[in-house]
């Protein structure tokens, strides 16, 4: 089946029987009344729009402290141009949506479905990386937080998120060690402006960085990168299951998206499905954020909510997929090849522009991103390298071969 148009408008997804009542959700009295979750409700609409066999989240899970009961599967969409597919994955019992000032104008499409929805969703947006830096001040992490408001048509955000800590292009940690951040997000709490805030990472610095904001500071909510393939964060959950911080994870579905792994999975359920059952199980998980960008897409993954057991084919499935991946694939968090690199090329920024030209269909993204780096950053050298970065790789990617294709593959 051909995917239906990811730009179709509202007027036309409404004319293809689709229920204007959103589906099973949970949400939060007013803002002066607290943090109260509600209890989820089916609605009838559900069943006279032809979409009672549509998958439905299964498992809604406490978030943190933050007051919230979420689905296990959340909606996230960096290029959205239509609420139709927000509105579509509701339906489905989806209630909470992550988006940024850095994804285009996502922000603002959120927008178009509030106020009358607001109380539906949790929303989680995340400032400009840039903007926080060991000067930046109280007014302008304000100044940022009124422009988000603004852009959602909102008098509220539930989470407003640092943007990749752990990310040594962006400064060291004293990036995240100035307290004007912290102090512009409290008094915005008490505002009522934000509701929680957190911070997102998928950054070689990203165990170090997040483990300094739980230990100093009030932080709510943690976005790690993690899935099958990644190593060494389970620490950092746990601590931060301990003092009730929220754990949302991100880049969950690593290399699945373009790759025919129909050979190793029966029953009709996918590579994909069995990834996010295998996250949905680990502990300290709350909830993951995935990038929806058709109607199937949203189908499948809320397919995959709950705590099923995976079956022994998903179980077969998976290890030959880690086989495959295990040294093709740069792990989030990682960053253990970087020291030795004299030239400081970002080896691991390369492989995951690479990443998202091979396996996320975004071929020109990853083209611009690469083109963005300064001629001295590049993997053109590489080619001439003595590769002192061979053999530093714990799961052996051949780093100076991956660079050298990413190159040629990333030049216009």
């Amino acid at each position: 089946m051909k995917d239906p148009d990811s730009t179709i408008s509202r007027r036309n997804f409404l004319g293809k029987g689709i229920a204007t009542v959103v589906g099973a959700g949970l949400g939060i009295a007013g803002a002066t009344q607290g943090l109260k979750a509600k209890t989820p409700v089916v609605q009838l609409a559900q069943a006279e729009s032809g979409t009672k066999d549509k998958p439905q989240i299964k498992d809604y899970r406490k978030l943190g402290r933050t007051g919230w009961k979420v689905s296990d599967i959340a909606f996230g969409n960096a290029r959205m141009t239509d609420p139709a597919m927000l509105e579509y994955a509701m339906e489905r019992g989806i209630n909470y949506v992550d988006t940024a000032r850095q994804y285009f104008d996502m922000e603002v499409v959120i927008g178009k479905i509030f106020p009358e929805k607001r109380d539906k969703l949790f929303v989680a947006t995340k400032l400009e990386p840039e903007l926080i830096t060991a000067e930046v001040s109280v007014q302008e992490v304000t100044k940022a937080i009124e422009e988000s408001l603004e852009r959602l048509n909102t008098d509220y955000i539930d989470c407003c998120m640092i943007h990749s800590v752990g990310d040594p292009n962006l400064g060291d940690r004293t990036r995240i060690e100035n307290r004007n951040t912290y102090e512009a997000f409290e008094k915005a709490k008490k505002a009522g402006k934000i509701r929680a805030w957190g911070a997102s990472s998928h950054g070689p610095r990203l165990v170090e960085d997040f483990s300094w904001l739980i230990e100093n500071t009030g932080i709510d909510m943690i976005m790690p990168g993690m899935n099958y393939m990644t190593k060494g964060l389970e620490p950092v959950l746990a601590k931060a299951r301990e003092k009730d911080i929220a754990v949302v994870a991100m880049k969950s579905l690593s290399a699945a998206r373009k790759i025919d792994y129909s050979a190793f999975i029966k029953d009709g359920r996918t590579i994909r499905q069995a990834l996010l059952r295998w996250m949905l199980a680990q502990p300290n998980i709350d909830t993951i954020s995935l990038t929806m960008s058709t109607f199937e897409d949203v189908d499948e993954f809320v397919g995959a909510s709950g705590t099923p057991k995976l079956t022994p084919d998903e179980k077969k499935a998976l290890e030959k997929y880690g086989m495959l991946l295990d040294s093709d694939y740069c792990r989030p968090g990682c960053g253990a090849c970087l020291a030795n690199c004299p030239q400081g090329v970002p080896i691991n920024d390369i492989l995951r522009y690479r990443l998202y030209f091979h396996n996320y269909g975004r071929e020109k993204d990853a083209m611009g991103l690469y083109a963005a780096l300064p001629a001295s950053k590049n993997a053109h050298q590489c080619q001439y390298c003595s590769a002192p970065c061979t053999g530093s790789c714990p799961f052996g990617i051949s780093i100076k071969h991956k660079l050298v294709e990413a190159h040629t593959e990333l030049t216009v």
